[in-house]
């Protein structure tokens, strides 16, 4: 029996404008994960981690955009990037770390408003990703990178095992 080729779905590009394009952002991102072949708790993954970057996107640079891509080397996955016009953040690499909310670390005397995040969802899109990277553009705001591998399935000794 020969094997199918993976399958590399055509690249999707939708516009983030309030709070709540995070819900239907997750549900197609989540979709395009089913449809690259990860498994439900993967496909749970991106979901969550796009709806916290375009939330992010929504709450401190009011638009943006997401787009979802296939990508085929070094081995199968999906690519995630997230675009806004926002004023950028002053030390990307600081906010992967938990414990980092709107710009600052959530130290335990902080006095906290309704609504701040507690300061773990970039934390957790580190985590579930394989790969995440956040630069700021100049002029043009912040870009989030995210990449996710589609890991082989349990049992598979290589390229040529049959499923």
């Amino acid at each position: 029996m020969s094997k199918l080729p993976p399958v590399v779905a055509e690249p999707l590009s939708f516009d983030i404008g309030n709070e709540h394009d995070r819900f239907w952002c997750a549900a197609e991102g989540r979709r395009y994960a089913a449809v690259i072949g990860f498994d439900a708790k993967a496909q749970g993954e991106v979901a969550i981690c796009i709806a916290e970057l375009v939330s992010n996107v929504a709450k401190f640079a009011g638009q943006g955009t997401l787009a979802l891509s296939t990508v085929t080397e070094p081995r199968l996955g999906m690519r995630i990037v997230v675009e806004d016009a926002g004023p950028g953040i002053d030390n990307p690499a600081s906010v992967f770390e938990d414990g980092f909310s709107e710009g600052r670390r959530l130290e335990p005397g902080t006095q906290r408003r309704i609504g701040q995040g507690l300061g773990v969802g970039l934390g957790a899109v580190a985590r579930m990703m394989s790969h995440v990277e956040m630069e700021n553009v100049p002029s043009r705001g912040l870009r989030v990178v995210c990449l996710k591998w589609l890991d082989p399935p349990r049992g598979a000794s290589g390229p040529s095992s049959a499923r």
